[in-house]
C-alpha cells in the first residue's frame, strides 16, 4: 500500500484545517513543514517495518518543499515535537466514526440476548 491512498481521507485541506485548529503554523524557514509531518507520522505507523531513512526517502521524493533532499533525523524528531500529539488526535476524531448503522443499539437492548 502507497501513502498517495491515505490521502484519498487524510486530504490535504483536512491536515492544514486540522492545523489551524490546533494552531500550529510554520514558523521556522527551512523547518520541515508541519503539513508534511502530520504525513511523515502517520507513514511511519502505516510502514512500520521500514526504517526511518526510507519512510523519509519515499515522502521526500514525493515532496516539491522539500526539493528531494532528506534531512537528518534530528530535523525530523525536533519537527515531530513541534507539531505535537494534538494535531494527530484531531486528525483521528475528525475521520473516525462509527462503523455500526444507526439504531443498532436496540438490537442489545430487546431482549436478544447479545448483551448478556
Amino acid at each position: 500500500m502507497r501513502l498517495g491512498v491515505v490521502t484519498r481521507w487524510v486530504t490535504p485541506e483536512l491536515v492544514a484545517g486540522v492545523l489551524e485548529k490546533c494552531g500550529v503554523r510554520d514558523k521556522k524557514p527551512g523547518a520541515l513543514p508541519a503539513g508534511f509531518m502530520v504525513y511523515f507520522t502517520l507513514a511511519l505507523a502505516l510502514f512500520q517495518q521500514d526504517s526511518y531513512d526510507d519512510v523519509a526517502e519515499q515522502l521526500v521524493g514525493s515532496s516539491r518543499e522539500l526539493s528531494g533532499s532528506i534531512p537528518n533525523k534530528s530535523s525530523f524528531t525536533r519537527a515531530r515535537r513541534r507539531l505535537g500529539p494534538l494535531v494527530l488526535q484531531t486528525v483521528f476524531r475528525e475521520l473516525a466514526s462509527p462503523l455500526a448503522p444507526v439504531g443498532v443499539e436496540a438490537l442489545f437492548t430487546a431482549g436478544c440476548g447479545w448483551a448478556r
